[in-house]
């Protein structure tokens, strides 16, 4: 009774960014069964990314918690499914931007924050010959947000504590490409190919409330994935074979390797803590 499918105008009334979409659908989909959370599963993958709302076909929400496909109960579970190439050339572009015109200045901060908010959404799909074809999706976003720092600090000549405020400028950037393949080996027999590559850049995290801008770090993130699905019709049956190869690289550079200085409800100061480490 749980179970929910979301496709065509109930689909579009979802919002466009992946992770606004990601948020909606994971409380539509409700609690999960057991610590770990739900899961999310782009066309049988597991761990993947949320794929541009241009390029979905439908989504499933608690589709038959008890099927013995998946290796746990299937409360909270959302499946999404893309749409397969086309035997037309479609293409699709959107752009988003926002502004700190319209904000309001923050009550602890001295001066309005900036914000810069640039985000391109596109892709298209089509023909490579009679029996392939091709889609590709590719997102890009730049945001300029200000992180504000409101504190208590001691005046170096009076020791008296006086409150303190700066506002910096957190650069992050992030781009994704993902092409895909379909090619029909026979009339029964076909085969997808999809590559992912997902790149951020977060200059300035860490700062903000008490952590001041020395607490602050660097930190770049490249995840790819190369995903292949073969599927074969016998009669009323269907077969699927998945394969999946997925890297994760990240690293984090703080801004200043100096000690951490913490003083209780005034402020946070020094280095970060999360010093320089690479995964």
């Amino acid at each position: 009774a749980s179970g929910l499918v979301i496709q065509g105008e109930a689909l579009d009334a979802l919002p466009d960014n992946p992770d606004d979409l990601q948020a909606d659908l994971t409380a539509l989909a409700g609690p999960s069964a057991g610590p770990s959370g739900g899961s999310i599963f782009i066309d049988g993958f597991s761990g993947g990314e949320i794929p541009p709302k241009a390029s979905i076909r439908e989504i499933r929400l608690n589709s038959n918690p008890f099927s013995s496909e998946f290796d746990k109960l299937g409360y909270g579970r959302i499946e999404i499914f893309t749409k397969p190439g086309t035997d037309k050339y479609h293409g699709t572009m959107d752009y988003n931007l926002g502004t700190d015109i319209w904000n309001s200045r923050n009550p602890y901060a001295s001066q309005k924050g900036p914000l810069l908010l640039n985000e391109f959404e596109g892709g298209a799909s089509g023909p490579i010959n009679k029996r392939a074809s091709f889609t590709l999706d590719a997102q890009r976003n730049m945001v300029d947000n200000g992180a504000v720092s409101n504190v208590v600090i001691l005046d170096p000549q009076t020791l008296a504590a006086e409150p303190f405020n700066s506002v910096f400028k957190v650069i992050q950037r992030y781009i994704r490409v993902t092409p895909k393949v379909d090619y029909q080996l026979s009339e029964n027999q076909t085969l997808s190919v999809r590559y992912g590559v997902t790149h951020g850049d977060i200059n300035g995290a860490g700062i903000g409330t008490f952590d001041l801008i020395s607490r602050g770090y660097h930190t770049t993130f490249t995840n790819q994935t190369v995903q292949a699905t073969y599927n074969t019709v016998m009669g009323t049956a269907l077969n699927e074979v998945r394969f999946q190869y997925y890297r994760n690289a990240n690293q984090m550079v703080a801004n200043t390797a100096s000690p951490v200085v913490r003083v209780l409800g005034a402020f946070n100061g020094g280095g970060s803590q999360l010093g320089h480490s690479a995964d």
